[in-house]
């Protein structure tokens, strides 16, 4: 019978599994993440083959890998997949699976829900109420009808978002370097325009290489003064340092930010561990983290607009799904090229 260790887990999962086993193996749960885990914890399963974890890990490096030396899959239940080392994979013939659809609906109209709540600032008001210090003046907001929304990435999340913010009565425009057709009316030639137009920006891209800090002091320097910042995507397509300076300043009048550049230094203890805390950029931007939370036009949440039940059920069906066509000769939503 072949082990199959899933790390990151939670009930959910677990149940999920109890009602949907995978014939001929054995699911072995741990709560940690790989990186969290001994050699000696992982001795009784060195001949596993499959491993499956989730974007809360710091990245799965060679170090831990090389622990596992049977190691042939690692299905993560994301559809990111920049938490992996995929040369290292690659290298040694390692396949990597991920989710490539699961939350558009749930991941959009959680950034709107950032949206909303900067626009007329309810957390605030509902943070003083509790303390029974309200004061109406301090919770005068906008409306969003007529304002322009700039949509940065228009697959399933960004579509979704244009969708909500149309229902809204909002003006939106939209980039992305592989535009749909079925919104043509909708872009803009290039970033900049984005940058200029936008009352409100969201983002809805991968973390790439070409997206690594889209958002810079540049970026911030053509913005609107108030605008409005969206960021459900990836930490690192925001420069943090530039961020802080654009909210000092007053560019930007307020951020829902559920992704944090170097987020993990403040989900995870064992970050004091990471061979990152002597990269001075890496110190510097979770402090600047640190610093973004005290403003009180930012609103940041752990990483959590997936984690709907409809959601999470899609993610662990496909994960599942992809184990199972595995063991059977067939490798799916591959990311590895």
């Amino acid at each position: 019978m072949e082990n199959i260790l899933f790390f990151d887990t939670d009930k959910q999962l677990r149940d999920f599994a109890e009602k949907h086993p995978i014939e001929n193996t054995n699911m072995v749960f741990f709560d940690k993440g790989l990186n969290e885990m001994s050699p000696k914890m992982l001795e009784p399963y060195l001949d596993t083959r499959i491993i499956s974890g989730f974007i809360h890990s710091e990245t799965l490096a060679n170090e831990k890998l090389d622990l596992l030396p049977n190691l042939k899959l690692i299905a993560t239940r994301s559809t990111g997949f920049n938490h992996i080392d995929l040369e290292y994979c690659k290298k040694r013939g390692i396949a990597v699976e991920n989710v490539p659809s699961y939350g558009a609906t749930t991941v959009a109209e959680f950034a709107f829900g950032l949206l909303l709540a900067l626009a007329r600032k309810i957390i605030k008001a509902k943070n003083d109420m509790a303390h029974n210090r309200i004061e109406t003046s301090n919770y005068m907001g906008f409306d969003l009808m007529g304002k322009t929304l700039g949509v940065i990435g228009t697959g399933s999340i960004g579509r979704h978002m244009i969708q909500i913010a149309q229902g809204f009565g909002m003006k939106v425009i939209a980039y992305d370097p592989f535009p749909n057709p079925a919104l043509k009316e909708l872009y803009v030639p290039d970033l900049n325009t984005i940058y200029r137009e936008s009352d409100i920006i969201s983002l809805h891209v991968p973390s790439t290489p070409e997206n690594y800090h889209m958002i810079n002091e540049d970026a911030f320097n053509q913005m609107k003064r108030g605008v409005i910042i969206i960021n459900t995507a990836r930490g690192d397509l925001i420069d943090t340092q530039a961020l802080y300076f654009a909210l000092r300043k007053g560019i930007v009048a307020g951020a829902g930010l559920d992704v944090l550049e170097n987020e993990d230094f403040l989900l995870h203890d064992e970050v004091s561990i990471s061979p990152r805390m002597s990269d001075t950029d890496f110190l510097l931007d979770s402090a600047m983290n640190l610093k973004l939370l005290q403003f009180r036009n930012v609103i940041a949440t752990p990483h959590i607009a997936f984690n709907s039940i409809d959601a999470i059920n899609r993610i662990n069906a496909t994960t599942f799904d992809n184990i199972s066509n595995f063991i059977n000769g067939k490798i799916t939503n591959n990311v590895i090229k």
